[in-house]
């Protein structure tokens, strides 16, 4: 048996990726801003859809180039409210200027006892 193994393993060929560099990861360019809000429980049907408003009206900002949202669908805990935001930007410049706006700074305010969690990420177009 471990010479079957051993004769089969000697036909493979592996073959490797290039590894990840700096150079690699683009670090300008379009900016994407992914944010999932989870909603507690509880929650009211009126606050979620005063998150919602209020996300599509940073949209309306000077610096945002795009923005998209949608309700995850989540087969597994159906019942947790869960809303994605994305927020595309020229670059990380518009982006830091779109968290220290007014609007911004008061958006984040919004509901924040309703909702149990906030993921975010933010990534580079290629």
């Amino acid at each position: 048996m471990l010479i079957k193994i051993i004769a089969i393993a000697g036909c493979l060929t592996w073959t490797k990726g290039p590894e990840p560099t700096s150079k690699a990861i683009p670090s300008k360019g379009l900016l994407r801003h992914v944010v999932v809000v989870t909603f507690k429980t509880n929650t009211s049907i009126d606050l979620i859809r005063k998150v919602d408003i209020s996300f599509k009206n940073l949209s309306k900002l000077s610096m945002v180039k795009g923005y998209e949202w949608g309700i995850v669908k989540d087969d597994k805990n159906t019942k947790k409210v869960k809303h994605v935001y994305v927020t595309t930007f020229e670059g990380q410049k518009e982006e830091d200027a779109y968290g220290k706006s007014p609007e911004h700074q008061k958006h984040i305010k919004l509901g924040a006892e309703n909702i149990e969690s906030v993921e975010s990420v933010d990534y580079f177009l290629p």
